[in-house]
C-alpha cells in the first residue's frame, strides 16, 4: 500500500487529523510529507464523499414517484366516498400494483 492509499484508508477510518499525524510519524514519515498527503488525502475523500451522495440521490428520485402515486390514490380513494365506487377501486387497485412492484424492484 503506497502512502497515499494508507492516509486516505485512516481517514476513512474516522480518525481525527491529530491522530492521522500521529500514526503517520509512527511509520515513518516526514513532516513535509504528512501536510502533502494529508491534505491530499482529504480531497480524495472529500471528492469520494460527494460522488457517493450524488449516486445516492439518484436513487431517491423513486420516492418522488411514490408520492406521486399515493397522492393520487387518495384522491381516488375520495373519488369512492363520492359514489364513484368503480372508477375509484380500479384505480387504486392498479396505483397500489404499481407501487407493489416498484417496491420489489430494487
Amino acid at each position: 500500500m503506497n502512502k497515499l492509499d494508507y492516509s486516505i484508508s485512516l481517514r476513512e477510518k474516522g480518525l481525527a487529523s491529530k491522530d492521522i499525524k500521529k500514526k503517520m510519524k509512527e511509520n515513518g514519515f516526514e513532516d513535509s510529507e504528512i501536510h502533502y498527503y494529508l491534505k491530499k488525502s482529504d480531497e480524495i475523500f472529500l471528492n469520494q464523499l460527494i460522488e457517493y451522495r450524488k449516486s445516492r440521490s439518484r436513487k431517491n428520485s423513486n420516492n418522488g414517484i411514490k408520492m406521486i402515486i399515493l397522492i393520487l390514490s387518495l384522491i381516488l380513494l375520495i373519488g369512492v366516498f363520492f359514489d364513484y365506487a368503480t372508477i375509484g377501486l380500479l384505480g387504486l387497485f392498479i396505483i397500489w400494483s404499481l407501487v407493489g412492484y416498484s417496491s420489489f424492484r430494487k
